[in-house]
């Protein structure tokens, strides 16, 4: 949901893996890194991840690219990990660095909505958006004495709960972010 967001015009996710490619193009197009408004940096906690983020973060600093635009995002994060320990490197780096912009805000937890969303095919978005009453329709399901039925509407009802919260961790992740 990116509302209240419409001077960005585009999220491009290129990956740890794939940094030295993306930048080895952009070095062919002069001043290209300028046409984005924002770099967005997801990292997780594990270590490798981090030296990836880092040599990401130190690809993009060396195009020119000021710290300001370069901002990461702490994914995959349990809701009790203290941020400051897990990533704790990073805080570390820009502080001494100063060469990209960590908030402790900027955190997307660990939620089962995302692998069941992409598991069954639906966007977040729009298992967020859905009316259906789940609860009611089980209950329904039930009554009539369909049983399986009532238990995938117990699960759908279950799923749209925790993909409202997924949706709302997001939301305040973009906020925090810009």
């Amino acid at each position: 949901d990116t509302r209240g967001f419409q001077g960005l015009q585009a999220f491009v996710d290129v990956g740890a893996s794939n940094v030295e490619d993306f930048t080895n193009l952009m070095a062919q197009y002069h001043d290209s890194h300028k046409q984005f408004d924002f770099y967005v940096v997801p990292t997780v906690k594990e270590k490798k991840q981090t030296i990836d983020t880092i040599r990401t973060i130190k690809a993009l600093s060396a195009m020119g690219i000021p710290k300001q635009k370069i901002r990461v995002v702490m994914n995959k994060v349990e809701v009790d990990d203290d941020i400051h320990d897990e990533f704790g490197s990073l805080f570390g780096l820009a502080t001494v660095d100063k060469s990209f912009v960590i908030n402790d805000k900027c955190v997307i937890y660990n939620n089962e909505a995302f692998d069941q969303c992409k598991d069954l095919g639906v966007p977040l978005v729009d298992m967020v958006n859905d009316k259906n009453d789940y609860r009611e329709l089980a209950k329904a399901a039930k009554a009539e004495g369909k049983t399986e039925e009532a238990e995938r509407l117990v699960k759908m009802a279950l799923l749209k709960m925790i993909a409202v919260t997924a949706q709302k961790n997001l939301d305040q992740v973009l906020k925090a972010l810009f």
